[in-house]
This record gives structure tokens, C-alpha cells and sequence, in this order.
């Protein structure tokens, strides 16, 4: 089950009723200038409410949550006609619009966070608002199927990772095995009007306020439109796949460079045997932000996996993010993995990991065994059966650096095709070796349950217990109803 979580930024800025209504009224209006011949609707939302603490710096809580908040999703494809004698109606030209919108309201949330003049203010907190995740107009298979175009609040996948601008991007594909894709415009950035997307670039952070309260605060300066310019090549050639891509960003219309990177990924299968690897170089910073290389292999019809895996990773943010001033120990991760068959559904796991972590100012801490810093593994069994799924994992790591001993187990249980019943419970023990009181341990669980009403229609709750050395027990409720229909 994804981490709710991840669905709710607080940092959403405050948007106009007129800005919303605007919004609401174009894309009623296309819709409406469709024939109902030609086109495919498809509606859905997902309404949640959600308690849950947010914890300061000083391991006090500083706002306590209560979440209403409602995201809907409204597509139109097939615009366009589709001739009845095409061989490949799939590959026929189109025109789709759709957007991706939230609404919430945090009732729980104390006025004063929200009163600049406040000395409890919170930058960024707000009590309502709405965001646009996505919105734009999409053109495919033009020119004889080589150009694709989109244009309004756009998503990004790659080699670079997620970003959301709002621009234009045009695709032009004429061969399987080489594809040239180029984006620009300005950058989603918190803090701008409509924006809030948890697309935006970590860190920064942008807002303007004027009182005792945003005085305690560092940085508060007015949001700025920043132009970005993306560009990627990629292509399949057999059983490989690649891309590469390039992608550059200003602090504003006139300001200095924000972000420059460079990444690639290539992937290949042959028969049980496949393979990735990535890489992602920060020009800006001159530093390699991280990089992956994996070996997998199928044996057995499938019931036998074998996996070689290796990582680096070194945070690097954009030039304005406020991350920058933590520190961060790059490391490298070496990793075998070996799935195998027990008895009936039973199934095993049982992987190896070295690791070497580079201490402050990047050179490396005192060697466990060689090169490495610390050396861990795990095992984890799975059972799957018509009546439930269970999975319970082990994990240890030791070492120079790191001092860390885990263990999870979930459990998912249908019910009558329409019910679904979860739990995962957790403990951890860890310590950071390089920092003075980086240590603990702790504890979690998880427990929900959710029903299909009916097609279209799905009911989901959950709550979460969890406690920690240094910020005790926490507590977080959440519950979603999901509705959908097309036609």
C-alpha cells in the first residue's frame, strides 16, 4: 500500500477564489466543446481526512494536523475522429486535456500559525487551499505519428527524476531506437500561485511575510518565476533501452544558475538474464549525485532469483534549497541477493551488504574489512496463499559508521473479494556513529482495512502508532473514499 503520507504537502499556497473558478470554467468549457461521438470521459477523486503531528527541530510538536482534502481527476481523450478503415487506431492522431486537482482544509490548524504578526506563525502553513498537481492539453501521433506535444502544468520522468513545470513539451520520434524530446518554461516553485505540487524542487522554499512572528525566520523572500530548458535522447535497439537527458534552471527571469544536471540510464533483458544502470551528475555542484548498476538473473523458471546490485548515492540539491547547510556522507553499497523456494507458497530471501560511508569532508572513515566501513545482511520469508499474504524480514548492519538491527512483518488478508485487511508492525535499533546522540530505538504499527463498495467505488482507513527515543509516541488516523466513472 503507497504511504499516504506522501499525498498531503502542507506547504500548498493560498489560491484565490476567482484563480479556481477560472480554472474550473476552461476546462468545462473544452469538455463541453467535445461530440459525445468522439470523445472518452473519465472522472475520478480521492476525499481522505488525516490527523497527525508534525514534529519540530526540538522534538516538540508544532502543529497538530486535521486534514479534510479532496483530489480529483478529470480526462478527455479521443478527441479526435478515428477513421474506420485505420489499420491502428491506436496510432491515429489525438487530442486529450485533462487536469489533476486538490482542494484541502485544515481545520485543526490554530489561527495564529497562519498571522505573520504571530510569534507561533508558520511559514507556509495554510488553513485552505487548492493546487493544480497537473493540467495540460496533449497532441499525439502528429505528422504521421512523429510529434507528440503538451502544454499547461507538466510532469517529467527520467533519468532526471520528477519535476512539474509549466511550459510546452514537444516530442519528435521518428525511429524506435532514437527519440529527441524537449521541454521548457518555468518551473513549478512553492510559494507561486496555484503551486504547491510535491513535484517542486526540494527545498525551496519561497515566501513573503511581514510581522514578529515571520521575523524569527531566515530567508523569507518573494516567490520568482524560474525558467527551466530540458532536453532528452532516448530509444530501444533490440533488448536495450537508453535515455539521456540534460536539464538546466535559472533562479529567475535575470538571476544566476538554480540547477544544472546531467543523467542516463540503460536497461537490458536477454532471456532470464536483465540488467539497469543509472547515473545522475550534478554540473552545478561538479558532483556525482548518485549512481546504480544491477545484474539479475532467473533461474528455475522464475522461482529462482539471483541479484547483484550496486549503489551510490551523495545528496545534492538545488542551488537555492536550504539543505545545504546539513551535512551529508556519501556511500557506496554492494549488494547480493538470493530468492529461492521453500516448502509449498513458502518462500525465502537472503542477501549480503558491504557499504563504505566517506566521513566529513569526504574522506573516508576507518575500514571494517578492506575498503568497507560495515557489513550487514538479512533474510525474509513469504507465504502467499489464496487466504492471506505474509512477509517477515530481518535486517542487520554493522560497522565503522553505522550500528543498525531491524525487523518488519506485514500481513494482507482478502476478504469476499471486496475486503482487504492490513498490518505491519516494526523495531529498530540504531546508531550514528559519525554524530554525538544519533542513536535510538523504536517501534511502529500499522493496522486498516478497505472495501470496494461497489465498481468505482472504495473505502480505505488506517491508523499508525509509533515511538521513538528522541520524539516519543506519535500518533496519525487516515481514512479515503475513492470514486470513479467513464464513459
Amino acid at each position: 500500500m503507497p504511504s499516504v503520507t506522501r499525498e498531503v504537502p502542507r506547504d500548498a499556497p493560498r489560491c484565490t477564489t476567482a484563480a479556481a473558478s477560472a480554472l474550473l470554467a476552461g476546462l468545462a468549457v473544452l469538455c463541453a466543446a467535445t461530440p459525445a461521438s468522439a470523445a472518452r470521459y473519465r472522472i475520478d477523486s480521492r476525499t481522505g481526512a488525516l490527523a497527525y503531528p508534525v514534529i519540530g527541530r526540538d522534538g516538540a510538536v508544532v502543529l497538530d494536523e486535521r486534514i479534510v482534502q479532496t483530489r480529483l481527476r478529470l480526462q478527455v481523450d479521443d478527441l479526435l475522429e478515428v477513421p474506420p478503415d485505420s489499420p491502428d487506431p491506436a496510432r491515429e492522431p489525438d487530442v486529450a486535456i485533462g487536469a489533476s486537482l486538490r482542494w484541502f482544509a485544515n481545520p485543526g490548524l490554530a489561527g495564529n500559525a497562519t498571522d505573520p504578526a504571530n510569534l507561533r506563525f508558520v511559514p507556509l502553513a495554510q488553513d485552505m487551499a487548492l493546487e493544480i498537481l497537473w493540467a495540460h492539453v496533449a497532441a499525439t501521433h502528429l505528422f504521421g505519428g512523429w510529434f507528440d506535444l503538451r502544454a499547461g502544468r507538466v510532469l517529467h520522468d527520467g533519468p532526471l527524476g520528477w519535476r512539474s513545470d509549466d511550459g510546452a513539451e514537444l516530442r519528435f520520434g521518428p525511429f524506435e531506437w532514437l527519440g529527441l524530446t524537449v521541454a521548457g518554461g518555468f518551473e513549478n516553485v512553492r510559494g507561486l500561485r496555484l503551486s504547491g505540487s510535491p513535484f517542486a524542487p526540494e527545498g525551496v522554499e519561497r515566501w513573503s511575510a511581514e510581522g514578529e512572528g515571520a521575523e524569527r525566520y531566515d530567508g523569507n523572500v518573494a516567490p520568482e518565476h524560474r525558467p527551466t530548458l530540458q532536453a532528452m535522447l532516448d530509444g530501444r535497439l533490440g533488448p536495450v533501452g537508453w535515455a539521456a537527458a540534460y536539464r538546466r534552471t535559472w533562479r529567475s527571469v535575470e538571476g544566476r544558475l538554480a540547477e544544472e544536471l546531467l543523467g542516463w540510464e540503460v536497461d537490458v533483458g536477454w532471456g532470464p538474464i536483465s540488467g539497469f544502470t543509472s547515473a545522475r551528475v550534478d554540473l552545478s555542484a561538479g558532483l556525482v549525485a548518485d549512481a546504480t548498476a544491477e545484474l539479475s538473473a532467473r533461474l528455475g523458471g522464475g522461482r529462482h532469483r539471483l541479484e547483484a546490485r550496486y549503489e551510490y548515492f551523495r545528496p545534492t540539491f538545488d542551488a537555492e534549497s536550504i539543505f545545504w547547510v546539513f551535512a551529508a556522507d556519501p556511500f557506496h553499497e554492494a549488494t547480493l541477493r538470493y530468492g529461492f523456494p521453500l516448502v509449498g507458497a513458502l518462500r525465502g530471501e537472503g542477501w549480503l551488504s558491504a557499504r563504505h560511508v566517506e566521513g566529513p569532508g569526504n574522506s573516508g572513515a576507518s575500514g571494517l574489512l578492506g575498503p568497507f566501513t560495515d557489513l550487514g545482511g538479512g533474510i525474509g520469508l513469504t507465504l502467499r496463499t489464496e487466504a492471506f499474504s505474509s512477509t517477515l524480514r530481518w535486517k542487520l548492519l554493522r560497522g565503522a559508521t553505522t550500528d543498525l538491527a531491524g525487523a518488519d512483518w506485514t500481513v494482507r488478508v482478502p476478504l469476499a473479494t471486496r475486503w482487504e485487511l492490513f498490518a505491519v508492525a516494526s523495531g529498530w535499533q540504531w546508531d550514528d556513529l559519525l554524530r554525538e546522540g544519533g542513536y535510538g530505538v523504536g517501534g511502529a504499527g500499522r493496522a486498516g482495512a478497505a472495501v470496494r463498495i461497489v465498481e468505482g467505488v472504495r473505502l480505505e482507513a488506517e491508523a499508525q502508532v509509533a515511538h521513538d527515543t528522541r520524539e516519543g509516541t506519535t500518533f496519525a488516523v487516515f481514512a479515503w473514499l475513492d470514486l470513479g466513472v467513464a464513459w
